[in-house]
């Protein structure tokens, strides 16, 4: 377990500018089990805004952030995080 990896790099195919910060890559920790938790009860209200809010806790971001990455790059990072939640959905 020591060389279990504690976060993902998403390299950009678009990166971009905000707030005068260019993004060219997003970092991510892996997920626990809080992030879960308002995962799921932000799922109620809107699921692309509890995405967007799962992955700026996980890239340690402001969610403006998250809304300014190119469709192209959110996707990989959706596919990650869901690929976490897969070994819950069958139970």
């Amino acid at each position: 377990m020591a060389n279990e990896i504690k976060q993902e790099t998403f390299n950009l195919s678009h990166p971009f500018e905000y707030r005068g910060a260019t993004y060219v890559e997003m970092k991510a920790r892996r997920p626990k089990v809080r992030d879960l938790r308002n995962f799921i009860k932000n799922m109620e209200k809107d699921a692309i805004a509890a995405m967007e809010k799962v992955l700026a806790d996980l890239c340690e971001v402001d969610e403006k952030v998250i809304s300014e990455i190119d469709v192209e790059d959110f996707a990989p990072m959706k596919k990650w995080f869901e690929d976490f939640l897969k070994p819950m959905a069958s139970e």
